[in-house]
């Protein structure tokens, strides 16, 4: 005697109809068995006195059963529930419409239904790993592609070790099937720190951005990602007094005097390098006819900062009473608010002179906003009004708390620093 294949029977769902029996609930199990799968669908019609029990062997033969249940048992007391058109629709066409139509989400017209999955349609088959080495290919920089963004080997292997589990755990599966709650675990590990998870989330945000530009998935599985957050562990640098006094007095000496007003602006004054100069080209950096270090009455100094080149602003800051000082000394010496020429040289060799090499480009503003807050040279008391913040230094409340806000200065401390 031959064995029956084993079957598992698992959780369904049901079809509602209403017609002359009133509402018939069918309940569809689904029966699983070693190769394939089965559809029951059951119903016991309230006045029929018959018992309904068909397998199906979809789903959709399944609505297409209750469908033609329904035809056949209309509602007599609801004329417009049943009615007679014309259609070009063949039989299979116009069945295959009302299974549809039972299936879609609430509140969806056909139309919005095609045009949403239009872009489904249109994705191309591709697999992950065969995307990543695509996606590889393109940002390498080589001599047959000039324009790659990976220019050394160094960022090359990082990208590579950031892609490693991707490709090992889902690299055989296609782009388009992939879910958007499939990538947290790719760069939520508990033993990283916050900019290693950073650093993996920011590649991989970029890889798939770049596969639903090439049409291999339908839509930005990243857009709605949580970003991780980084949580500063460090206050960040700013110049001590004894490194400002250093600048200062190694930039009265005549090989670094042509910048001295460039780091007032930026240590005092608390400008932006690209608020200054245009990746140091003269023609497109401040001038003296931006400044008004001689205001009338009642006014402050100030400078205006125009919109050239790189620069992205059309604004009006004021100056503090040491910084308007040493600009009106070097204008009055003749000099340029920075050097015709070899200036980016000349303000590298006056850090190296100072011992102060491994500084970054932002620590001169970062100096005189958190020094300002402590002790503000206009009126003397520490800030407590962001919006003054935000006039005098143009960023946001955000950026200055991380940045510039805690930084480890002392009011007496502040008030040498602006001391002329």
């Amino acid at each position: 005697m031959a064995k029956r294949a084993k079957t598992l029977k698992t959780k369904g769902f049901s079809i509602e109809s209403r017609n002359k029996f009133g509402k018939v609930v069918f309940r569809v199990s689904i029966l699983k068995y070693e190769k394939y799968k089965k559809f029951r669908i059951q119903a016991t019609p309230k006045g029929e006195g018959k018992r309904i029990d068909r397998e199906c062997n979809s789903e959709e033969e399944c609505y297409s059963f209750v469908h033609k249940w329904e035809r056949e048992n209309p509602n007599p007391y609801n004329d417009s529930e049943w009615r007679e058109t014309r259609t070009s629709l063949t039989p299979e066409q116009l069945n295959d419409a009302q299974i549809a139509i039972t299936m879609m989400p609430k509140g969806m017209t056909f139309c919005e239904l095609l045009t949403a999955n239009k872009q489904v349609f249109e994705t191309k088959e591709i697999r992950i790993h065969e995307a990543w080495e695509e996606y590889r290919s393109f940002n390498t920089r080589t001599d047959e592609n000039k324009d790659g963004q990976w220019k050394s080997q160094k960022t090359i292997h990082e990208k590579s070790i950031f892609f490693k589990p991707i490709v090992a755990k889902i690299g055989n599966l296609r782009v388009k099937d992939i879910r958007a709650e499939e990538l947290p675990q790719f760069w939520q590990k508990k033993s990283w720190s916050d900019q290693t998870r950073l650093n993996h989330f920011r590649a991989i945000k970029a890889f798939f951005t770049w596969c639903k530009k090439k049409k291999y998935h339908y839509e930005d599985l990243m857009e709605n990602q949580q970003t991780p957050s980084v949580r500063r562990t460090a206050l960040p640098r700013v110049f001590t007094l004894e490194e400002v006094d250093s600048l200062m007095e190694m930039s009265l000496q005549p090989k670094f005097r042509s910048i001295r007003s460039f780091v007032a602006l930026s240590v005092y004054g608390g400008l932006r390098a690209g608020e200054i100069h245009d990746d140091w080209h003269a023609e497109s950096a401040l001038q003296w006819e931006h400044f008004t270090l001689d205001p009338q009455e009642g006014l402050s100094p100030e400078v205006f900062i125009p919109f050239i080149g790189k620069k992205k602003i059309n604004q009006n800051r004021t100056l503090p009473p040491k910084c308007v000082k040493i600009l009106k000394e070097e204008k009055g010496m003749g000099f340029g608010v920075i050097p015709q020429k070899n200036g980016v040289n000349r303000w590298k060799h006056l850090r190296q002179a100072c011992g102060l090499t491994g500084v970054g480009s932002n620590v001169p503003r970062r100096t005189a906003i958190s020094n300002f807050y402590r002790h503000n040279p206009f009126t003397g008391q520490p800030v407590t009004d962001e919006s003054l913040m935000v006039a005098q230094f143009g960023n946001s409340e955000d950026v200055r708390k991380k940045h510039y806000k805690n930084a480890s200065i002392t009011i007496e401390d502040a008030k040498r620093f602006w001391e002329c």
